[in-house]
């Protein structure tokens, strides 16, 4: 009989110690640079083959979206040489509410908050099993 789980088997460490936490905290600190509010960065490994770590951050208006995204694109190239998706361009835009930074095993979700109430993503992640990474260490505090 086939396993229920859909991932990999749950991680013997805690989401602040997995090996793709600093590729979180970089996007992180740079959607933090531009103000973005509500970060939030889940461990979705045990419960998705897609990705890792889904990263779920707010920006009031689509150019703070813009900025945020492109903050984001910006330090993981320079951190990581790194580049999102297969053409080096988040999917989505700021006009739509919801851009996606596609890193392979952590994925950016830059949100309006109207559209991040109406989709629920992180809900979703957190109800099918998610483990929510602290990010004190690395949010600024207003």
């Amino acid at each position: 009989p086939m396993d229920s789980s859909v991932g990999d088997s749950p991680p013997e460490v805690p989401p602040e110690r997995d090996e793709l936490a600093d590729l979180v905290r970089c996007i992180v600190r740079a959607a933090d640079g531009r103000k973005a509010e509500n970060i939030a960065a889940l461990r979705v490994s045990s419960v998705s083959t897609l990705t890792s770590f889904v990263v779920i951050l707010s920006g009031n208006s689509r150019p703070q979206n813009q900025a945020i995204s492109a903050a984001i694109k910006k330090d993981v190239e320079k951190e990581y040489e790194m580049l999102p998706g297969s053409t080096g361009v988040p999917e989505g835009n700021a006009d739509s509410g919801w851009m996606v930074l596609d890193y392979g095993s952590v994925m950016a979700h830059v949100m309006t908050p109207k559209s991040r109430l109406y989709y629920n993503v992180e809900g979703q992640w957190k109800d099918k099993g998610g483990e929510y990474m602290d990010l004190s260490d690395v949010i600024i505090p207003n």
